[in-house]
């Protein structure tokens, strides 16, 4: 993987190496550099971005419901949920939704990236359920389960 500067490297391994103190077997993604844990029924996928010549981002991402309905009310409960919530907010991408939030990674210690991994599995672990019942769609460890690991190609 290639970093944008020295301060992006660094905190990739300390990353890395504190994934490793708190989880079990995490997935490190050789091609893009991003590690992949799982809590409770989420998957999370972290990575370190750059954000500045002097800083990196942190960005810890739940795979909250996949191949939901797409619904007015849904969008709109979304973005409420995004102004209340006091850090993260869910996202979009294509029949997916996301929870996430990022943290510095300057002086990230171990204790305050556990803290963000809690809160955001977490979060997406009281949502999922909910969004499911009313909008349909499947928690991503669902999806893993039902596919194989492969996402399903849609026709």
């Amino acid at each position: 993987m290639q970093f944008d500067h020295p301060l992006q490297a660094e905190t990739h391994a300390h990353v890395e190496r504190c994934l490793s103190e708190l989880f079990d077997d995490p997935f490190h993604d050789e091609d893009n550099g991003h590690f992949y844990v799982r809590y409770g029924s989420t998957v999370l996928e972290i990575s370190v971005e750059p954000y500045s010549p002097e800083e990196a981002a942190v960005l810890i991402m739940a795979y909250c419901v996949q191949g939901v309905n797409l619904e007015e009310q849904l969008l709109l409960g979304l973005l409420e949920l995004n102004h209340s919530l006091p850090f993260g907010a869910f996202s979009l991408v294509d029949q997916d939704v996301f929870f996430s939030h990022s943290l510095f990674g300057h002086n990230l210690d171990g204790r305050a990236l556990l803290a963000a991994i809690e809160a955001v599995a977490g979060i997406s672990d009281d949502y999922d359920g909910r969004i499911i019942a009313r909008y349909g769609g499947k928690t991503a460890l669902e999806r893993i389960r039902d596919t194989g690991g492969r996402k399903q190609r849609q026709s």
